[in-house]
């Protein structure tokens, strides 16, 4: 007997969020930890992003390993390399180079585990629940960010912050044995024989295209602001007062706003299969990417005005997100699935890498972290990107046909 979709569902996504409770923990942490380090903004940032780098170097290999070993393999060995970048952070790290490392362990450890995931759930789903099941999977990585710095707030408060990283490394090791243990075994769909990172096949597949390039773009604006949201709201309760200014009050508040993620991603996903995805993805775009120029020069608002504006960016910088996962995993050969998703994966996450450095340099070009300015101005440099999402969204619409949307089932 068959295992129902609703279960297999839920499994992943519990391990989904478990294997990701060391992931923003330096992002909960940053505000105690740049002066404990002696980081400056682009250091920091460029911390913060390694764990992205960590995945952009272990994707390519892990995820389309995949196409050719059960994917609970990838995922059990993986979730291992996560736990050790978490146990580094309690025992080692001291400094911009030690945390560097175990930035980017954590980094390897999330690409074993979060393409693997998703393949291990789509390799065990067909029908229409295949296309729901990636979006709510994808919709859930917003509730594993919001989880670590959950969790990392709340235990560095009360134990501090290596405490909180060695509590964050159990989390993975839970993840990797709920899939290899309650999963079914699945043997890879056979494909014609090629090199393991061969991703040829997927760039030619004409349907794949525009997803890749609109996570690019998306991913550049997402990864930033949550990498930096923590301590936006820091300086922003500074300059309204002290509201809410304990630091683990701005960590839960951070992952409350975060939460949104998951929600803004399935719903929008679900008027995707009414409106089309084409529909869904330019107005993600065009709105987050209007929100987000605005958002930095917004600071010295009251602060519940403030966390009102921050709500409604984050659901538009995370609506169209489990549209696109939805329909790159439909558009995709079921042969290469495992490499499409890699290299989907990679293109997002490698814009994310990049983002919060980048974020912190223009922090520090325009006068660092006091500086109601510069915040503007670095919040603009990811609205700028975010509406590149625009151009891949109307390629889709054209693929479809004059005057016609782009559907799910396409």
């Amino acid at each position: 007997m068959s295992t129902p979709a609703g279960r297999i569902i839920a499994t992943v996504c519990i391990a989904e969020v478990l294997s990701m409770t060391a992931f923003a923990s330096f992002a909960a942490l940053l505000p105690s930890l740049a002066p404990e380090f002696g980081l400056n903004n682009s250091q920091a940032g460029l911390i913060s992003g390694t764990v992205l780098g960590g995945y952009m170097a272990g994707v390519p290999f892990l995820g389309s390993l995949t196409d050719r070993v059960d994917a609970r393999r990838v995922y059990g060995v993986a979730a291992i390399v996560a736990a050790c970048g978490a146990l580094g952070f309690s025992f080692f790290a001291s400094g911009f180079w030690s945390a560097l490392l175990c930035q980017a362990l954590i980094g390897v450890g999330l690409a074993g585990t979060y393409i693997p995931g998703m393949k291990a759930l789509t390799d065990r789903i067909e029908g229409p629940w295949q296309s729901r099941g990636a979006a709510i999977y994808g919709a859930m990585f917003g509730a594993g960010t919001s989880g670590s710095l959950i969790l990392s707030g709340a235990i560095a408060g009360a134990f501090g912050w290596r405490t909180a990283f060695l509590a964050a490394s159990i989390g993975p090791l839970l993840a990797g044995a709920i899939i290899v243990l309650a999963l079914k075994r699945s043997t890879p769909q056979p494909a014609a024989p090629r090199a393991l990172l061969d991703f040829r096949p997927v760039l030619r597949n004409a349907a794949v295209r525009p997803y890749l390039f609109a996570s690019a773009a998306h991913s550049w604006e997402l990864h930033a602001t949550r990498t930096w949201l923590v301590a936006f709201l820091t300086f922003a309760a500074g300059l309204s007062g002290g509201a809410g200014s304990d630091p683990g009050a701005i960590a839960l508040t951070a992952a409350m706003i975060i939460l949104l993620g998951p929600i803004a991603s399935v719903s929008g996903n679900e008027f995707a299969l009414r409106f089309g995805r084409a529909r869904m993805m330019t107005i993600g775009a065009t709105v987050s990417a209007i929100l987000s120029c605005a958002f930095g020069f917004l600071a010295g608002s009251p602060w519940i005005a403030l966390l009102a504006f921050a709500v409604v960016h984050m659901y538009f910088v995370g609506v169209d997100a489990g549209t696109m996962t939805a329909g790159v995993v439909n558009a995709a050969d079921p042969a290469h699935r495992g490499a499409t998703m890699a290299l989907y994966s990679l293109l997002g996450f490698g814009t994310g890498f990049i983002s919060p450095a980048a974020f912190g340099a223009v922090l520090d070009l325009a006068g660092g972290r006091g500086e109601l300015m510069a915040w503007g101005l670095a919040f603009v440099s990811l609205g700028v990107v975010a509406f590149l999402g625009v151009i891949p969204a109307r390629r889709l619409a054209k693929r479809a046909g004059s005057g016609e949307i782009w559907r799910a089932n396409a």
